[in-house]
């Protein structure tokens, strides 16, 4: 029997610290089709619903995505504040990244853990 997977997503499993600016430049290598994106950090990979998301890019305060260098249309940016970071109990998360609203419709790329670790010094 033949068989196809459509899920081409790239697990990349992320450690960061409570506290500090996130920020993560991911190079795709090809042009991307679309330029909306979005992510999601949720406690579980089974806890669904609105209420269990702990960061999500749809709240332009939450996140910063900067998309593309104008030149390669392969270069994407993750920003997370240090104040927004500062409000995420450490511990273990999941997260996905989606390009949105393409001509090919959504398409998650990126997936995987989303871990924070305590941050020592609290201001």
């Amino acid at each position: 029997m033949a068989a196809i997977n459509l899920d081409t997503a790239a697990r990349l499993d992320i450690t960061c610290r409570k506290g500090d600016t996130f920020s993560l430049e991911l190079d795709f290598g090809q042009t991307i089709p679309g330029k909306a994106w979005t992510m999601h950090v949720r406690e579980t990979d089974t806890s669904e619903g609105e209420e269990n998301i702990i960061i999500e890019a749809d709240q332009p305060d939450q996140i910063t995505i900067t998309d593309f260098n104008g030149v390669t249309d392969s270069l994407l940016t993750v920003t997370i504040s240090a104040a927004i970071m500062e409000d995420i109990e450490s511990g273990m998360y999941v997260y996905d990244l989606q390009n949105i609203g393409s001509s090919i419709g959504t398409k998650t790329y990126v997936f995987g853990l989303f871990k924070v670790n305590e941050d020592i010094t609290a201001f």
